[in-house]
């Protein structure tokens, strides 16, 4: 089989890669000029390079394709609104195309729980109705979403979506890496004591569903949140992390309110300077981080029978394992 991977050189992309590699697949990706490619070190892949604006690269990428999973997207905090439009919008608009006119078997396009907005969640499902939302990541990953299912019903393209939590795992240099440096220099604090819940996903789980969704043909026109399927508070997945770092586990907390607040001056301030730079601090972050973030996974568990074959105690032994042994850059 055939298959094209947008977003092949990014945490998620490459943990695909290198399991479809694994599995005998053929597999290519799409990558920009400027890509790190360490990721990709070792692994049997034919690389594409553009961006998702090139209908002509699209084109010939997807030619005699069979599964095409669109990870590609500007995944940030901060940004305008157009930045954000250009690439998880019109991209995927374009991938969607290209998809249609190479008549691939199988579009699986990977969103966010985020699609959800951070209105506190507990157990909501696929059809659980979204709060409203100020950020960009949000709203274009929303738009993005109503895009595939319409090529779905109205161009009769095979989609599915997948809409991860919060991903984790070696090689999270985004994420988990970042976190674990706030942890050892003492820099972590909780949001309303850490109370609000939130929905870890460890990244081998996560291509388990991606690929259980993809083998099936009962899953086409769908939507399946993938996490864990765990009840675990912010304090209680700080102090697990701290505790396998061997350090201090965080001592102070932040009302959500004051947090917050001090996000909006922070954000404020660096837009009256135009900066492009993110603030210490987002709304997005503190919003995300302050109320509950907790998704049902019985749809998955039922219609794919997902079922997370890896703890999160084991989860984090090895993504810690792999923070202390990485690379330095």
């Amino acid at each position: 089989m055939r298959v094209f991977i947008t977003g092949i050189n990014g945490f998620i992309g490459s943990s695909l890669a290198a399991r479809l590699v694994e599995d005998g697949q053929e597999v290519s990706g799409l990558v920009r000029k400027t890509s790190d490619l360490s990721l990709l070190q070792g692994l049997k892949v034919k690389l594409f390079t553009g961006d998702l604006s090139n209908r002509d690269i699209l084109d010939r990428a997807t030619q005699g394709v069979d599964v095409v999973y669109h990870l590609a997207g500007r995944a940030s905090d901060w940004g305008a609104m157009e930045q954000f439009r250009k690439v998880n919008l019109e991209g995927t608009r374009n991938l969607l195309e290209s998809s249609l006119k190479s008549q691939v078997k199988k579009f699986v396009f990977i969103s966010s729980t985020a699609v959800h907005g951070f209105g506190g969640f507990k157990n909501a499902t696929e059809d659980s109705p979204k709060t409203p939302t100020i950020f960009p990541y949000c709203i274009t990953k929303r738009e993005a979403e109503d895009l595939v299912n319409r090529f779905y019903r109205e161009k009769g393209l095979p989609t599915i979506i997948i809409r991860p939590g919060n991903v984790f795992g070696p090689n999270d240099r985004a994420v988990f890496a970042r976190m674990a440096e706030r942890l050892e220099k003492g820099q972590m604090v909780y949001i309303s004591r850490g109370k609000a819940l939130t929905c870890p996903t460890y990244i081998e789980n996560l291509v388990d569903a991606i690929l259980l969704a993809a083998s099936r043909n009962d899953t086409v026109g769908e939507t399946f949140i993938i996490t864990d399927g765990l009840e675990v508070t912010w304090k209680e997945y700080f102090d697990r992390i701290a505790d396998k770092l061997g350090v201090r586990r965080p001592l102070f907390s932040i009302p959500y309110s004051l947090a917050y607040y001090a996000a909006t001056i922070c954000e404020a301030i660096l837009r009256l300077f135009g900066s492009k730079t993110p603030p210490i601090i987002t709304r997005y972050r503190m919003a995300h981080a302050g109320k509950d973030y907790h998704f049902s996974i019985e749809k998955a568990r039922t219609k794919l029978g997902y079922k997370p074959r890896v703890s999160l105690d084991e989860a984090l032994e090895r993504t810690v394992e792999w923070y202390r042994n990485r690379p330095k850059y």
